[in-house]
């Protein structure tokens, strides 16, 4: 037959089956679901007015010797992750300071600041404490230079932080307690 006389193939059949058969499941699949939400709302619902009847537990059979109670099972030591291993931070150890090279910095500072060059004195006092901030003779040459200018503040703290780096009885504790006096403490 012709395409236009309204006959259909069998592929044609076969489609329109398997859509009807689509149809057919999904009116299924809910009349299902609506069914179940009707199963669970009756079984929330209380049943009747009349309270539930007592349950009755039949007493074990006595036959034979009794069974001793279970063992208690055996207590699981509780684990602990181990804690790491704190690593101290890396102590940062400056480089060797060549004392010759402070020294030879606090030389020409006090030859500055005997030449009455008191700003220059205190540019080389002040890359001498850059090189080795723990050596007091540093203090004692920024000190005077700095008592020398005129600023006596200055002068005592930089005697004082001197004083606190020295050891007792050195020509530059001397020195340092010296210039204390000087500032006027």
């Amino acid at each position: 037959m012709g395409i236009g006389t309204g006959a259909l193939s069998h592929g044609d059949t076969i489609g329109r089956a398997a859509l009807m058969a689509r149809r057919g499941a999904a009116r299924n699949l809910k009349l299902l679901g609506g069914l179940s939400v009707l199963l669970v709302v009756a079984a929330c619902a209380p049943m009747s007015s009349q309270p539930p009847a007592p349950v009755i537990v039949p007493a074990p059979p006595k036959t034979g010797p009794a069974l001793p109670p279970p063992a208690k099972p055996a207590p699981v030591p509780e684990v602990r992750p181990s804690p790491r291993p704190v690593m101290p931070l890396p102590r940062v150890i400056p480089p060797p300071v060549a004392p010759d090279a402070v020294s030879a910095l606090l030389q020409q500072a006090n030859s500055e600041a005997r030449a009455g060059r008191h700003d220059a004195a205190i540019a080389l006092g002040e890359r001498a404490q850059r090189l080795d901030p723990r050596a007091p003779e540093v203090y004692l040459v920024l000190g005077r230079a700095h008592l020398a200018r005129g600023q006596a503040v200055e002068a005592r703290q930089l005697a004082l932080k001197g004083v606190a780096l020295s050891a007792a009885g050195t020509e530059v504790r001397q020195g340092l307690e010296a210039l204390l006096r000087d500032t006027g403490s």
